[in-house]
């Protein structure tokens, strides 16, 4: 269960926060986060935007996080609801969806523990977002996502743009479900949602890659993705990172090829078969409602788990899957 830390729900204060409907709820997933959570706390407390609710779930931390988050929730005018329950140990994914079950307002944006939010983060998200919303309709999913600046444990800058140090490509418009089929170019920390793409999305499948991909892909199949050119997150690399910032060029995939030819093929075959299965059921979860043509593409895409080499090969081929990302896809067409 959740509750209002404002020294109880009886308290005249937590009442009059509570007759606020927020417009954004902000859900942060921790875990032993106690090192650099204070100073994104902090960056959520001076966003320019401040009609927001902070939802938090923990996974289970044996270090001072929780206490944070409380002391925080005692300083901070807007509400912050702690998810308490009996399960520890969901790993960020599913910790993140259990919170997006939480979220009730009109939008919602995932916040990592470790990075450091610019102030006009939400006021920005939100704003191309309901620009979206009104070009194609109140009732169409939408999902926002921004650039990041890649920093060091102590904010140092890394490099100004995530996108060209990760060397992510966007995809053309009306190709992002292809890509989206075997590469995630959306990250989860970067992105904010309404609450149609929440209800479309919920409840998250098991076999999703992750929280972030499986939203894209659904707003990708059956709504709209807008891109965010600037960065708005201090993306913070400190070696604990869930996943983090690769620089991932043509020199980096010869050589973890080259020097562990047997731990990529079988890494890379495990994340082919995920993305088949990621591909079949939201096919049949959106059979009638996205683009029939990405439809019989991620049903084609999961049968090929059954067919012999050169199908896969053709597969791969055929539907010029290559076209986008040339390297990323050359390196899992090799374990297709």
């Amino acid at each position: 269960m959740g509750r209002c830390y404002r020294a109880g729900n009886s308290h005249p204060l937590c009442r009059s926060v509570a007759m606020i409907t927020p417009e954004i709820d902000i859900l942060l997933a921790t875990y032993n986060g106690a090192t650099f959570l204070d100073e994104q706390l902090q960056s959520l407390a001076a966003q320019d935007f401040a009609n927001w609710r902070l939802i938090v779930r923990d996974d289970g931390s044996s270090d001072t996080t929780l206490a944070m988050v409380e002391n925080f929730a005692s300083h901070v005018s807007q509400p912050v609801e702690i998810v308490r329950d009996s399960e520890t140990g969901l790993g960020a994914s599913r910790n993140f969806g259990r919170i997006l079950q939480r979220s009730t307002a009109p939008y919602f944006a995932f916040c990592d523990q470790d990075d450091v939010w610019l102030p006009h983060k939400l006021s920005t998200m939100r704003s191309a977002i309901r620009s979206a919303e009104e070009r194609a309709g109140g009732q169409v999913p939408v999902l926002s996502h921004c650039d990041l600046e890649v920093v060091d444990e102590k904010l140092r800058l890394i490099a100004p743009s995530f996108r060209r140090f990760s060397k992510l490509r966007t995809p053309h418009p009306g190709e992002e479900g292809r890509y989206l089929m075997m590469q995630n170019y959306v990250t989860g920390c970067a992105m904010m949602g309404n609450a149609v793409l929440r209800e479309k999305s919920l409840p998250i499948p098991d076999v999703a890659m992750m929280h972030d991909w499986w939203l894209a892909l659904v707003a990708a199949g059956t709504g709209e993705l807008v891109e965010v050119g600037e960065p708005l997150i201090r993306y913070r690399q400190h070696g604990r990172n869930t996943l983090g910032a690769k620089s991932a060029g043509l020199r980096t995939y010869v050589t973890r090829f080259a020097t562990r030819p047997a731990k990529e093929l079988t890494r890379g075959r495990a994340i082919v078969a995920r993305t088949r299965a990621q591909a079949v059921i939201f096919a049949d979860r959106f059979d009638d409602q996205a683009d029939p043509e990405l439809v019989s593409l991620l049903r084609a895409y999961g049968r090929t788990s059954g067919q012999s080499f050169f199908k896969r090969k053709g597969f791969v081929l055929r539907n010029r899957l290559f076209a986008q990302d040339i390297i990323r896809i050359a390196a899992m067409a090799l374990v297709i």
